[in-house]
């Protein structure tokens, strides 16, 4: 047998081999993936629930009203109404973000095309819309 004819059955082995397993396992890796949850809303939601339920179990309740809900409203907002200038979750750094991945970001790098559809007044846009649509507002 030559060296050729050896190499020649080798591949024909291997490309048989391929071709029969490489379906199942390329099917194994695919519905591994799929089973992993890649929608950000599924995701989101994922975290969320997380997050309630430490904070949930943080803070003892304190009474503040015989009535329930209203006790569980007023545990809820303690810490008041934040102050001008301040981020409604209590931070201090306003010009920061997380996104859906956790990765935190600053608003300050953003590119300037984001900043300026953020940051526009779209008052006379709606106001347009609204003219259009027959609709009368106040102002």
């Amino acid at each position: 047998m030559k060296k050729s004819e050896l190499i020649e059955i080798i591949r024909k082995a291997v490309r048989l081999e391929l071709s029969e397993s490489l379906p199942k396992i390329i099917g194994e890796v695919v519905k591994k993936i799929d089973n992993t949850d890649t929608d950000p809303v599924s995701i989101t939601k994922k975290v969320l629930k997380r997050e309630a339920s430490v904070t949930s179990s943080k803070k003892p309740l304190k009474t503040l009203s015989k009535n329930p809900r209203l006790n569980q409203a007023l545990n809820e907002t303690i810490g008041g109404v934040p102050q001008e200038g301040k981020v409604a979750s209590g931070y201090e750094e306003a010009n920061q973000i997380t996104d859906f991945n956790g990765n935190t970001h600053s608003v300050d790098e953003l590119p300037d095309h984001v900043s300026n559809a953020l940051n526009r007044d779209y008052s006379d846009l709606l106001k347009a819309v609204n003219k259009k649509k027959g609709v009368n507002t106040l102002g």
